[in-house]
């Protein structure tokens, strides 16, 4: 039996695989060379696609930042005529792209946002923006993504943009640049989103802009839904960089001194000071009581297993984080089948690892998210 029988199952598995091109250094040439040859493989694996025939019809392409040599941003389309379906996959974070890593996703200072294309369709992060404009520079084959999307269109076939991590946080700012009345106008018989594991990325205007252009829409149970944010309650990434009181929100983002079964993490005393201290860094980046940040249409698709146990440490407080971020989706989506857990945890990481790894205390932590939110430069994209 097929390890993917839903086209949702499909879809996750290329936001996964776009990202594949991220341990391997080179020009962007290179880079879309290798891309190419590992998303191929995973359209040609009958456990990925029960049958239906894929293939890849724009790119992949990759971008990169000035003076870079690794996949900064990825692209591709991917067509499954069998359900007539095109696919739009969006890679997450490179943990090996220091553009990725310090600004894309840290460039969330409100007092820096950037209006989102359109009529009134609200601000976006100066760091989602730039990997934004990013993708809509990509081309293929001398064609960009928009030109061969407008091109390919036709009522007999759906479209779907998606992604993980940063992926997740770019599909529906992409998907509303491009179509910013949904399916309506759009020449497709649907366009739909299905991010995972996306940060929030606008604020409230663009999120009701965009739930009005992108409507839930339920097919199945659990995953088997368009428009709506997929998300693992344990999971840091989804809980940034919204303030909401109930999920997802950096409210969420909490200790567990005393709880085993309620709270995101099981720390100690020691511990719980370096979780406080993360949220506070986060709180601190999205403007404190001012933060804008509202989350699209989301769906708490689960709650992630713990990998540990009582965490008395920042190492096993950074694997806790990424197996949440990473393996646990790939578990709760069936398709581990499909991808080494070491492998992925290597192409995605969340963006706030790099201070769990380097924080040794509140008071540290506190003052270097301060002095990050004060330096963001006020330029940087164009």
């Amino acid at each position: 039996m097929s390890v993917c029988t839903t086209i949702q199952q499909q879809v996750y598995c290329l936001a996964i695989e776009i990202c594949a091109a991220a341990t391997q250094t080179g020009d962007a040439a290179t880079l879309t060379t290798y891309l190419q040859t590992q998303l191929q493989a995973l359209l040609d694996n009958s456990d990925f696609n029960n049958g239906d025939d894929w293939q890849i019809v724009w790119g992949p392409a990759v971008w990169q930042a000035p003076f870079s040599d690794f996949s900064d941003q990825a692209a591709a389309v991917c067509y499954n005529s069998s359900q007539n379906v095109y696919v739009v996959p969006i890679s997450a974070t490179n943990p090996h792209s220091p553009y990725n890593v310090f600004f894309e996703d840290l460039a969330a200072v409100p007092v820096y946002k950037v209006p989102v294309a359109g009529t009134d369709a609200g601000n976006v992060t100066v760091g989602n923006f730039a990997g934004l404009q990013a993708l809509l520079s990509l081309e293929a084959g001398g064609t960009s993504l928009q030109d061969f999307l407008s091109s390919t269109a036709n009522g007999s076939d759906d479209l779907v943009f998606c992604g993980h991590s940063l992926g997740g946080g770019l599909t529906p700012l992409l998907a509303y640049t491009l179509y910013p009345n949904g399916t309506s106008g759009s020449g497709w018989g649907n366009v739909y989103t299905f991010p995972t594991a996306g940060p929030t990325t606008a604020d409230a205007t663009f999120a009701n802009v965009f739930n009005i252009a992108y409507p839930v829409t339920v097919t199945g149970t659990g995953y088997q839904m368009w428009n709506a944010n997929q998300y693992n309650t344990r999971d840091l990434v989804p809980n940034a960089w919204a303030g909401a009181s109930t999920g997802p929100g950096l409210a969420q983002i909490t200790t567990g001194i005393f709880s085993w079964t309620s709270a995101m993490y099981y720390t100690g005393v020691e511990m719980s000071g370096e979780v406080a201290a993360l949220r506070t860094m986060a709180e601190t980046f999205a403007g404190g009581s001012g933060n804008p940040y509202v989350a699209t249409n989301n769906n708490a698709l689960f709650t992630g297993a713990r990998e540990y146990g009582q965490i008395t440490d920042s190492a096993t407080l950074a694997k806790e984080i990424l197996f949440q971020h990473t393996v646990a989706y790939n578990e709760e989506f069936g398709v581990t089948a499909l991808f080494d857990p070491a492998e992925v945890q290597t192409w995605i990481q969340p963006p706030l690892l790099p201070l769990v790894q380097g924080v040794s205390g509140v008071g540290a932590a506190v003052a270097a998210a301060t002095a990050a939110a004060e330096t963001v430069p006020e330029t940087g994209v164009a």
